[in-house]
């Protein structure tokens, strides 16, 4: 029952990071569509122009798929709120003293698993898309060496968005992201765990079912032979 109980707590605690993570993802990410005026810079390019010479702004900029970071919205807000839900459920189980059903981890194992895809699979949507922004921001006719040089310049003013804050924006948006996804691995692996103790509790508890029956059946054969 010990191990039970802090098999419950550190599940517990996965899901308090996860639903701590989870505001790295979305407000970030929320913030900077915001400023930028509903556009999405994943994936995004343009053109750069230097007129006057010693100035530089982006123009006729492409923006990338408003899916992209929308989705990334998405996934950070629904895995706050499975975060919180998972941390009320294990915290109840844990204080009372119950023990999950398997049917609870089966599902716990289903809702763990596609958490993991849809996050690394967002990982890597935002990880692709924002180093091709930073590509078009250090390209030859911008003039900046780093991709974080750009937010201390005006470069958006030809295109009406604030680009000040968007190179720490996406730097949290990914860090939130690609750590989420490893709490959601590690709580997948141990929801598979979990799921194996009960498919051996109950082998073991149909084995033993098994013997008792036999058992009774030589108790009963006996006496008549005799």
């Amino acid at each position: 029952m010990e191990s039970v109980n802090k098999f419950a707590l550190m599940q517990t605690l996965c899901y308090l990071s996860v639903f701590i993570l989870s505001f790295l993802v979305c407000i970030p990410a929320g913030v900077n569509v915001s400023e930028f005026g509903g556009h999405c810079l994943l994936y995004a390019s343009g053109r750069w122009n230097r007129t006057p010479p010693t100035d530089r702004f982006l123009a006729d900029v492409t923006w990338g798929p408003e899916s992209s970071c929308n989705f990334t919205i998405f996934i950070g807000v629904i895995s706050m709120v499975l975060g919180l839900f998972y941390i009320v459920w294990t915290s109840t189980l844990l204080i009372r003293g119950f023990e999950s059903s398997w049917l609870d981890a089966f599902i716990n194992l289903i809702v763990n698993s596609i958490m993991c895809v849809c996050l690394f699979s967002t990982s890597l949507t935002v990880s692709i898309g924002f180093r091709q922004w930073c590509e078009l921001m250090t390209s030859a006719k911008s003039g900046f060496e780093r991709c974080d040089d750009a937010q201390h310049f005006n470069i958006g003013k030809n295109i009406n968005v604030d680009a000040g804050n968007y190179f720490a924006q996406w730097q949290i948006t990914q860090f939130g992201i690609w750590f989420l996804w490893l709490i959601w691995l590690v709580l997948s692996v141990m929801a598979l765990i979990r799921l194996y103790h009960y498919h051996r509790i109950e082998s073991f508890t149909s084995s033993m079912n098994r013997e008792r029956q036999r058992l009774i059946s030589q108790v009963t054969q006996n006496p008549q032979s005799a």
